[in-house]
């Protein structure tokens, strides 16, 4: 129960951070998009690999990309759910804890190097989908696609209410992982962890690239799951 309590403040508080982000989109032209602070058309006149190279925010991911030779499969005809380098330095520092705590040395380090390539592309192919999935294909309910992981997962919009600041009620994106197929709604205060799902909201959605589509995950997604 008490795992269950810090679950939904989690998610209250992921859709509390949004919730102000979509506020200031709401204000916005249909077809444009809150990109870093600045107003963007979703349309990007680049590769989805090389758009990640004009932020500073994917330089670790496209190390990693780069690590697991993935450059191609990211330009593929895909929608990519790309985790930032904040997701990717909390990794590491999971990573690193439980090295020293398993070999009782604080001085050891785990770094990029120490990610196994097999396993960085099963995570990074976790956030791959075939074709490109815009906000335009979703909707309230539950859509089901399978990741280039071979995992499933749910992508879909979830509405936030708009304490009257706004006529509409924005609608963020969330990329959900399945855990033993979808949680039942009403979720039962006995519903194991295990099987919870995972949410992960997009902070910025709907860039188009030339050559797919591409969400950015919030800073504070658990990259790996």
């Amino acid at each position: 129960m008490e795992n269950y309590k810090k679950k939904n403040m989690k998610i209250k508080y992921i859709l509390f951070l949004a919730f102000v982000m979509a506020i200031a989109a709401t204000s916005c032209k249909k077809d444009k998009y809150i990109i870093g602070g600045s107003l963007h058309d979703p349309h990007v006149n680049m590769t989805t690999y090389d758009y990640l190279k004009t932020n500073r925010l994917f330089d670790t991911l496209l190390v990693l990309i780069d690590k697991a030779g993935m450059k191609d499969e990211i330009n593929g005809n895909v929608t990519f759910f790309a985790p930032t380098d904040y997701s990717i330095k909390a990794l590491l520092e999971r990573r690193e804890e439980k090295l020293q705590q398993d070999m009782n040395d604080e001085s050891l380090k785990y770094t990029l190097n120490d990610l196994p390539v097999q396993e960085l592309r099963d995570s990074l192919r976790s956030h791959l989908f075939n074709g490109k999935i815009t906000r335009e294909s979703l909707s309230l309910s539950n859509k089901l696609f399978t990741s280039k992981s071979n995992e499933p997962f749910s992508i879909r919009l979830i509405e936030v209410e708009s304490l009257d600041i706004v006529s509409t009620k924005p609608k963020l994106l969330f990329l959900v992982k399945l855990r033993n197929g979808l949680d039942p709604d009403p979720m039962p205060d006995n519903y194991p962890d295990e099987n919870k799902d995972q949410f992960a909201l997009a902070q910025t959605s709907n860039i188009q690239t030339t050559t797919g589509v591409l969400h950015v995950l919030h800073n504070i997604h658990r990259f790996y799951w």
